[in-house]
């Protein structure tokens, strides 16, 4: 079970827990109000330190290890993501309320998409009612979705080719989720090129049917994490699983039913693998 599970989970996966998308908004005691305040300034530190990481891989190598795993400890208890796959993040949509599509900052940073291209994102829980207090950060307003449209809404952007992944905002309160690729999404960038974990796998790895797969290579042209080849030998698909973020979309887009997701933890040699 994942550290998450561990501490959020109550007996269960942590991203499945209802308590983990209740917030309060209104009314809050000075105790609270400091706490927001400090989880801000957490994350700012974390936002630096991150940058520094990243910077210091090349012009200081030595100093990168330090900076990388305080970047990740600070990150852990205020912002970070695990990548769910289209049935979890659909699971998720009846946990939490209300569910608000809004516009995705990582396109907006690295693709520069105007607003009206670049609702991507979704925001979980009260505090989208009082969005208009961050214009910047909700660019281009909100649109609010009932339950069965976001699902609808998910499965149009998985068939897309987007890896869905949910964030903390204040840890272990989940906020919202994100559908986006690798290089735009810059959770999925760090995890890959920097191995920073901001990011975790999911509960979930890919395993290929022999028998049913005829070797198209779809599921290759899908996989954003590099996991999955084509094995010219064979002429069939393989998955390394050390590199399986656990996402589903070659299982999505498998019209033979060869990929089955199975439960990470059920691979000893995966078990502790995130």
């Amino acid at each position: 079970m994942c550290q998450w599970c561990v501490k959020h989970g109550d007996g269960g996966k942590w991203y499945l827990n209802t308590q983990n998308y209740a917030q309060k908004m209104y009314k809050l005691r000075q105790k609270e109000v400091k706490r927001k305040g400090a989880e801000a300034n957490i994350q700012t530190m974390a936002e630096d330190l991150l940058k520094e990481a990243i910077e210091a891989r090349s012009l200081d190598p030595a100093s990168f290890p330090m900076l990388k795993e305080r970047a990740e400890q600070l990150s852990h208890a205020v912002h970070f993501g695990q990548v769910v796959t289209l049935q979890e993040v659909q699971a998720i949509m009846d946990l939490a309320y209300p569910i608000a599509r809004m516009t995705c900052v990582c396109r907006r940073q690295v693709r520069a998409l105007k607003d009206s291209d670049n609702f991507f994102c979704v925001g979980l829980g009260v505090g989208m009612f009082k969005w208009e207090r961050w214009p910047e950060t909700y660019r281009g307003g909100v649109e609010f979705l009932s339950p069965q449209v976001a699902k609808e809404w998910l499965a149009e952007v998985n068939k897309k080719g987007a890896v869905h992944t949910f964030w903390t905002f204040g840890t272990p309160y989940i906020g919202g989720i994100c559908n986006c690729e690798y290089p735009v999404c810059l959770g999925i960038r760090n995890r890959l090129d920097y191995d920073i974990k901001i990011l975790f796998k999911g509960h979930y790895v890919a395993v290929v049917d022999y028998a049913r797969c005829t070797g198209c290579g779809t599921c290759v042209e899908r996989c954003q994490f590099g996991a999955v080849r084509l094995e010219v030998s064979l002429d069939r698909a393989t998955v390394n699983l050390q590199k399986c973020f656990g996402c589903g979309l070659c299982e999505t887009a498998c019209s033979n039913g060869a990929i089955t997701m199975v439960e990470r933890e059920q691979l000893p040699l995966l078990a502790d693998e995130w």
